[in-house]
């Protein structure tokens, strides 16, 4: 009795396990890192950086699979990328970017979403740039920008763009039938007679 017992809270706890890891990671997808590697990125996340000083398609792999395991990384990640020197970012940003398509794709907008959402709350605007051209159509909504300068810009918070005062004069609109102008009826227009052509 004893041995079933334990049997049964074994099953019992593998289930809960498996559960929880299938809910932390993207649906359809199996992650290459252990539960292990994601709390040893968790505990220091900064080791990556060391790991890939020149970021490319390693940091990047490293990123989407941490990110498509446990959206809990994602907070840690953004962290990182504060660090990070210019290459870093881009690739941390096309990890991000990866993961982001594999939660759309794996019917789940709301991470990809909420991934999108932390990279345009991070202010850092290199970020935001490279995650939106490796996303595409799932690219950040919000992370566009203004023009650069001072020369109108972008939206503001309380409205559209403004470009400043425009001093010239508007048009009033057509005046040309109000003025009695037909090109049929035959009246002159600056001392010509129209020749009607019926």
């Amino acid at each position: 009795m004893t041995v079933r017992l334990a049997a049964k809270l074994f099953v019992g706890a593998a289930l809960t396990l498996s559960v929880q890891m299938a809910n932390a990671q993207v649906s359809g997808q199996t992650s290459n890192l252990t539960p292990a590697q994601i709390s040893a990125f968790q505990t220091n996340p900064g080791q990556l950086l060391g790991q890939f000083p020149d970021g490319g398609p390693g940091l990047t792999s490293q990123i989407a699979d941490l990110a498509s395991a446990d959206k809990n990384t994602v907070a840690s990640i953004i962290s990182l990328a504060r660090n990070a020197n210019e290459d870093q970012r881009k690739a941390i940003a096309q990890g991000l970017a990866t993961a982001a398509k594999a939660y759309a794709s794996a019917n789940d907008p709301a991470s990809a979403n909420k991934i999108q959402q932390d990279v345009v709350a991070s202010g850092l605007p290199e970020l935001q740039k490279a995650y939106a051209e490796a996303a595409g159509d799932t690219g950040t909504a919000a992370a566009g920008g203004g023009g650069g300068g001072g020369g109108g810009g972008g939206p503001t918070a309380s409205g559209p763009p403004s470009g400043g005062q425009n001093g010239g004069n508007a048009p009033n609109g057509s005046t040309f039938a109000s003025n009695g102008f037909s090109l049929t009826r035959g009246s002159g227009i600056g001392g010509i007679t129209p020749v009607s052509p019926f």
